[in-house]
């Protein structure tokens, strides 16, 4: 097929798979250099992607609405939004759980009830009544938007979490 005739991805979806890309990489859990770098304990991921999983899955929502459905990304991202949705339904229970360890209000929004949400010790992550639950979600969604990261930087032509700019 001649390249001009194959269909182009519009300005507007490459924006949105590119602001989806940076909403990814900035959520810890789901960026490369996090996700590999070690760690004292790894379940305190469990606990930072469920509290991240809002961000994320807004992202993702954006984008497969935004896209063509013939697109080739389509699949893959409605597969790494439905393993967000996963940790999504967690984060209500995961919010109570962090509330009631560290005597925050329900209503806080300011920011050290933020991080105390969002970074927490494995050990409060495991006590969280939902751990293995939010463990294998977590596994899921992990899989899967490590995917969604890999063609999305074919898709936008670059990738946002290469350590240099390169062409993907």
């Amino acid at each position: 097929m001649p390249g001009w005739f194959k269909p182009q991805s519009t300005r507007q979806e490459r924006d949105r798979a590119w602001k989806a890309q940076v909403a990814i990489a900035t959520r810890a859990p789901f960026a490369p250099t996090v996700a590999d770098a070690p760690r004292d304990d790894r379940d305190s991921l469990v606990g930072e992607a469920v509290y991240d999983s809002e961000g994320v899955h807004e992202a993702l929502t954006t984008l497969v609405h935004g896209l063509a459905p013939d697109r080739p990304v389509v699949a893959t991202t409605t597969a790494a939004l439905s393993a967000a949705s996963g940790l999504l339904v967690l984060r209500p229970s995961w919010i109570t759980h962090c509330n009631d360890t560290f005597a925050l209000a329900e209503d806080a929004r300011d920011s050290r009830s933020e991080m105390s949400r969002q970074w927490v010790s494995a050990d409060i992550v495991r006590a969280w009544p939902r751990f293995a639950e939010g463990q294998a979600a977590h596994e899921r969604a992990t899989a899967s938007i490590a995917q969604l990261q890999a063609e999305l930087a074919k898709f936008c032509g670059r990738d946002v979490t290469a350590s240099a700019w390169r062409v993907a």
